[in-house]
């Protein structure tokens, strides 16, 4: 039997050196390797943590000033509250003043009304008495009846119409209206006096025919005979050549004429049929002679459109004093004129 062989220890040793360094090697890299990655991974922790502790530290600066700002706003408001409350009391108080102001005015205003209310009460029954003593003064001088003599007159007094119409065709293209009286100068033909200004258009050409209506007689009376004044005034006569028996009758029983010129102030009524007046029947309306234009009376009497053409009749004598005309149209309350009678008895 043989021996074995044996390495010899030293090789021993030397094999056994180098397998240990072999392993401490390797584990020593694997080992630094581990240690190198977590020394990383705390770094990195580390460098978190920073950044953490720097945001924090941010907002924690940022909140110290919302804290100052809340506090500073905090301040503002408190004083301007105190501000808007003392203004508001200062207001409260002003209208407190204003007021009270206002209702010792409102009193004083009352009492002055009152105060003027009465005396212009006063003033009112002292006028309304005074005309009540003149009104009993004049009853008591009149020596006519107005009654009477507005229906004495009513009668003659007509409603007059005008067709205007183009003469080629015969077509109307305007109306006019106004007031006329039923009249008879001397052998002349019974007509219908009325003014001028009813009988023709602004352009100056004349009617075609008028109609005439009396208050007392269903009779229409219509005529083509119309004639204007040639002496200038506002004067035109509608001709009734074949008068009924009533308008001749009328006519020839005809009121007089004035034969005096009426003295300043003499009282007069206007009859004729105005577009404010009655719209079924005759207006009147009483006034004085206010003044004098030539041939022409001025009357304080009212008298509108529509008028043009009535007669104006002086109560004393109960005589035709003559015709209303120059009358400014849609007025009332102005004074009138009448033109006198006599300039159309001379036409």
């Amino acid at each position: 039997m043989k021996n074995k062989k044996f390495l010899p220890i030293p090789v021993l040793i030397l094999i056994a050196v180098v397998f240990g360094l072999a392993v401490l090697g390797e584990g020593g890299y694997i080992a630094v390797k581990k240690i190198e990655k977590y020394r990383n991974k705390i770094i990195f922790q580390e460098n978190i943590l920073e950044k953490a502790v720097n945001v924090l530290s941010g907002q924690q600066g940022e909140l110290e000033k919302i804290k100052e700002e809340l506090k500073s706003a905090q301040k503002d408001t408190a004083k301007k509250t105190k501000d808007l409350e003392k203004t508001i009391t200062a207001e409260k108080e002003k209208r407190t003043a204003e007021t009270k102001s206002l209702e010792e005015k409102i009193n004083q205003a009352e009492i002055k009304s009152v105060a003027t209310e009465s005396a212009t009460k006063a003033r009112e029954e002292s006028a309304q008495n005074k005309i009540s003593a003149l009104e009993e003064k004049i009853s008591q001088t009149k020596t006519y009846n107005l009654s009477s003599i507005i229906s004495e007159w009513r009668p003659l007094i007509a409603n007059v119409e005008c067709q205007f119409r183009y003469s080629d065709t015969g077509r109307l293209y305007q109306t006019s209206s106004g007031s006329g009286i039923a009249i008879k100068f001397g052998n002349t033909p019974s007509a219908i006096l009325t003014n001028k200004h009813v009988l023709i258009d602004i352009n100056g050409y004349g009617a075609d025919s008028c109609s005439a209506k009396l208050l007392d007689s269903s009779e229409l009376l219509t005529s083509s005979d119309i004639r204007s004044s040639t002496k200038g005034y506002d004067l035109g006569y509608i001709y009734i050549n074949s008068p009924s028996d009533y308008f001749q009758n009328l006519t020839s029983n005809f009121p007089s004429l004035c034969s005096q010129k009426p003295s300043l102030g003499d009282e007069i009524v206007v009859l004729g049929y105005p577009s404010i007046g009655s719209k079924n029947g005759l207006t009147a309306t009483e006034g004085i002679v206010s003044g004098f234009d030539g041939n022409y009376f001025i009357t304080s009497a009212k008298v509108e459109q529509g008028n043009s053409g009535g007669a104006a009749i002086l109560l004393k004598d109960n005589c035709l004093l003559g015709v209303p005309t120059f009358v400014t149209l849609g007025k009332v309350e102005s004074l009138a004129r009448i033109l006198d009678i006599w300039t159309a008895v001379e036409k």
